[in-house]
């Protein structure tokens, strides 16, 4: 907290830097000043300039703001929402954009084989076995899904060697010399593999192509429920004014059941830093959420970076906020919760100043005693603290 104070409380900090001595000096001028040169009653003028003293001091500023955000990420993680400092918060209140990653982000990141198109004279047993024993290695979730499914018929999978995995592409390997080729369009454009015209997909899902030397064998849907609060949550982004941007690797057919009118699809993850900083060119400063160890240069690139709990160590390391229970509207609550801290923190500010310049201004013209002066400190520094305390209370 201390080596990632937010820009409000560094602001409290230089202010007191000036405004402490530049009291001190006025007290000590209107305690000896007067006496000397207008012969006034030392008494009076030592009490107005001690009452003056008790009024300046900047308790309820210097308490009340770092309160504030304490408070904030108390409340947030009630919520199952981890900040890591408040200066997470203050970027976070004045996002113009959320670029959402989608499987594990507003899916739930569990994938089903949901249909199998056969091309060229194998079965769709044989089909899925070729493409699970070249995923077999794999720890992306798409190609365990197709292990899972293998295994759930009790296939028998075929003997492949040289595996390889090609990064935003699928997987490469042989069979008796011949080369296997497991992954998506990207892929057999790659190995100048044609695809030839296929039945229409009634499934909404990733489509990952089974290809054996330059042939393609068939087609296998793939495809991921959306989270139950997903639709809610883009709602919830909108009404606060917040456009959410979607990218992902799936097609942009898969990508469009989410309800995001802005999709970039298709993407490597390379591609994600360079399209996420595209967003913050034409919208703003940018939220990004994610789950996967290929989002971690992007979650470290964005004014913010949040990460799913349930994703990956590289990831949450890398994220300003976590959602520790993995739920999508936490994404809307979290930018409440930055908006209300700030929101409090600046009208404590607002609060402690104008009581104290009219007690002060009062003080000076002999209208204020020590009791008025003594509200004027700890009373405002008490007030101002049950007022960030509340932030404890207040349901996002």
């Amino acid at each position: 907290a201390v080596a990632s104070k937010p820009k409000i409380d560094r602001f409290i900090t230089r202010f007191s830097r000036v405004y402490t001595p530049i009291v001190v000096f006025v007290a000590i001028a209107v305690a000896v000043l007067p006496p000397l040169l207008f012969s006034a009653d030392w008494d009076k003028c030592i009490y107005t300039a001690l009452t003056f003293l008790v009024i300046s001091c900047p308790c309820a500023l210097v308490i009340s703001v770092p309160l504030s955000f304490f408070a904030g990420i108390g409340a947030a993680s009630k919520e199952g929402i981890l900040f890591k400092g408040g200066t997470v918060m203050e970027a976070l209140s004045n996002t113009k954009a959320a670029v959402l990653d989608k499987t594990g982000t507003l899916t739930e990141g569990k994938f089903k084989v949901r249909s199998i198109v056969k091309t060229a004279g194998k079965s769709e047993d044989e089909i899925l076995a070729l493409a699970a024993a070249a995923e077999i290695y794999s720890t992306h979730p798409i190609a365990q899904s197709i292990v899972t499914c293998a295994n759930e018929k009790g296939l028998s999978l075929p003997k492949l060697t040289s595996m390889q995995e090609i990064a935003g592409h699928g997987v490469k390997a042989k069979q008796n010399g011949e080369d296997i080729y497991v992954g998506n369009e990207k892929l057999l454009a790659l190995s100048g593999i044609s695809v030839p015209s296929l039945p229409e997909n009634k499934e909404v899902g990733t489509d990952v192509y089974v290809a054996k030397g330059t042939t393609l064998l068939g087609r296998i849907t793939i495809s991921d429920a959306i989270k139950s609060d997903t639709i809610e949550g883009i709602k919830d982004l909108k009404a606060l004014d917040i456009t959410p941007v979607m990218l992902t690797g799936d097609n942009e057919k898969s990508a469009k059941a989410i309800g995001i009118e802005n999709i970039h699809a298709g993407l490597l993850p390379e591609d994600k830093l360079s399209e996420m900083q595209k967003v913050r060119k034409e919208i703003g400063s940018v939220l990004f959420v994610g789950d996967g160890i290929n989002d971690a240069p992007v979650l470290a690139g964005a004014d913010v970076g949040a990460a799913m709990g349930s994703g990956a160590d590289a990831a949450i390391e890398a994220a300003d906020v976590v959602f520790l229970n993995s739920n999508a509207l936490a994404i809307s609550k979290a930018v409440r919760v930055a908006r209300k801290v700030i929101k409090t923190a600046w009208e404590n500010v607002a609060f402690a100043l104008i009581v104290k310049i009219a007690v002060m201004i009062m003080g000076l013209l002999g209208y204020a005693n020590m009791w008025v002066a003594v509200f004027a400190d700890t009373g405002v520094t008490i007030l101002c603290i049950l007022y960030a305390v509340r932030l404890l209370r207040v349901k996002f």
